[in-house]
């Protein structure tokens, strides 16, 4: 039985078209399960957590459990979409607010980050599942990638609005190399092959770097960003 895909959020009610109550139950079981899923993980990480256990926590029968996400993997997978979604706003909303390019860019991927560096089994897992599972799941991972180059191509757009820009650059692929630099620093903690306790400052020098490099106009470079 394919799961059926939960939407990212609730949606809203509209006086038009009032949610039913078989709907309303709906979204209360994916809120459930989600804030449930997302607590055991994060609190004793993927390999430790029985799905049992979430669905105890959330107050369901682990049959209800499946029917939102079809194995443990999708629920990691549902866990961390939603962490990303939210970390999205964050960043779009910090770089509206006036924050600096490299701190709003940050902020997208500070729900990887964080899992990455509390309990890299679950960033492992969730790329693992983005690279090479199937469901639905997998296509939301897919389109929050998307989601996240698009975000950083919007917040260098900001920047450069007022601050200026290289002559000849590419804002897309721009956005696109730095994304794919964040990636592969987050991988290998994830791996095992850098320390977690310093990913935070690594990123934060990769994307100091990678703007001075392809953004930043010459006149621009070692100023304070903003």
């Amino acid at each position: 039985m394919q799961p059926t895909p939960p939407p990212s959020r609730p949606v809203a009610a509209s006086a038009a078209q009032p949610v039913s109550r078989r709907e309303r139950n709906r979204q209360d079981k994916i809120r459930r399960i989600l804030g449930a899923a997302t607590e055991l993980f994060a609190e004793r990480g993927y390999s430790a957590v029985a799905t049992q256990e979430i669905a105890d926590a959330a107050d369901i029968g682990t049959g209800t459990l499946f029917r939102y996400a079809g194995s443990k993997a999708g629920l990691l997978m549902l866990v961390m979409n939603e962490q990303l979604r939210l970390g999205v706003e964050r960043g779009i909303t910090l770089s509206r607010n006036g924050t600096a390019p490299t701190e709003a860019i940050l902020a997208l991927v500070a729900p990887l980050v964080e899992s990455g560096c509390h309990h890299p089994e679950n960033t492992a897992a969730y790329q693992r599942e983005t690279l090479f599972g199937s469901g639905p799941e997998r296509e939301a991972a897919a389109a929050h990638v998307a989601r996240i180059e698009c975000a950083i191509e919007e917040i260098l757009r900001r920047y450069v609005a007022t601050r200026g820009m290289r002559p000849g650059r590419d804002l897309g692929m721009a956005a696109h190399v730095i994304y794919s630099t964040m990636y592969m620093d987050i991988v290998r903690v994830c791996m095992g092959r850098a320390p977690a306790d310093s990913l935070t400052n690594r990123l934060r020098r990769s994307v100091d770097y990678l703007l001075d490099t392809l953004v930043r106009p010459p006149t621009d470079r070692g100023t304070p960003p903003g």
